[in-house]
């Protein structure tokens, strides 16, 4: 067994201290600005923490005014229904993909591998014309729709989870006198849960802080987090404290979240990259 240096063990854990003080050290003046007053903002340095952590007008008045309580209500309930259609598509093609044997099949995944090389910006020109025509501009479904879609990076996840799913599973149901799609809903859909959960926290993160897409297709009075969060902090008017606060409310889901799914991320992750 290989027996690592005092002086790289050291330098190691120096690495990693100093990587986490990259990351937490900016999160630090942004949580303190949010609990500060206006003067006290404005008297106190960046670094000195505030005098009141109760001080809660600032995250009362940036849901108010910004309406951001709105705005999480539209992101909670574009990213639920979309999601969930999305991963309903994705197993049924990364089934069909990975079990069955039929002409266009090598066609089709090269499709579906060439998506990763088209810029999203490139095809939105044609795609918004889509989404005009079936008057879905300023509505959530027209985010609903462009969510719901299957992605290379989900069949990928799926397909390296069904290639530990023995196939002879599907063949006792078929002599059982299951069809296919039963297979599908009974067997093979629980069995994907693990694959599920990760694809729905990474699309769930990226939905959630994607910003271009809602503001293409969004309007002032129905809008995502992002979206509202940009345009509160655009006015210029506005004391950098309150925008602090609404930074803030925008990093406690998402972070909330992280916590709770962090090893289903991790082990994802790998299995994305194996396949």
């Amino acid at each position: 067994m290989y027996n690592e240096s005092k002086l790289f063990k050291t330098f190691r854990y120096l690495f990693l201290i100093a990587s986490c003080l990259f990351v937490v050290i900016p999160l630090v003046p942004l949580v303190f600005m949010a609990f500060k007053t206006g003067a006290e903002y404005s008297a106190t340095p960046v670094l000195v923490p505030p005098k009141n952590w109760l001080n809660f007008y600032n995250f009362a008045y940036a849901i108010r005014v910004g309406h951001l309580g709105k705005a999480l209500l539209n992101t909670a309930i574009i990213l639920t229904v979309s999601l969930g259609i999305q991963m309903v598509f994705t197993t049924m093609v990364s089934y069909v993909l990975h079990r069955f044997n039929f002409k266009g099949k090598r066609i089709i995944m090269t499709m579906f591998t060439l998506t990763m090389f088209i810029p999203c910006v490139t095809t939105q020109t044609v795609v918004f014309q889509i989404i005009y025509k079936l008057k879905l501009v300023s509505t959530i479904w027209s985010l609903i729709l462009l969510w719901s879609g299957v992605g290379i990076v989900g069949i990928y996840i799926m397909f390296n989870l069904l290639d530990s799913i023995s196939k002879e599973l599907d063949e006792s149901a078929l002599v059982d006198g299951a069809n296919y799609f039963t297979i599908y809903r009974c067997i093979v859909l629980p069995l994907l849960k693990p694959a599920c959960t990760t694809l729905l926290i990474l699309n769930g993160i990226g939905y959630y802080n994607d910003f271009y897409m809602p503001n293409l297709y969004l309007r002032r009075d129905v809008q995502t987090f992002t979206v509202a969060l940009y345009k509160f902090f655009g006015n210029m008017a506005t004391p950098f404290e309150i925008v602090s606060a609404a930074i803030l409310i925008g990093i406690v889901p998402i972070g909330i979240a992280y916590l709770f799914m962090q090893k289903y991320i991790y082990y994802g992750l790998a299995g994305a990259i194996k396949s």
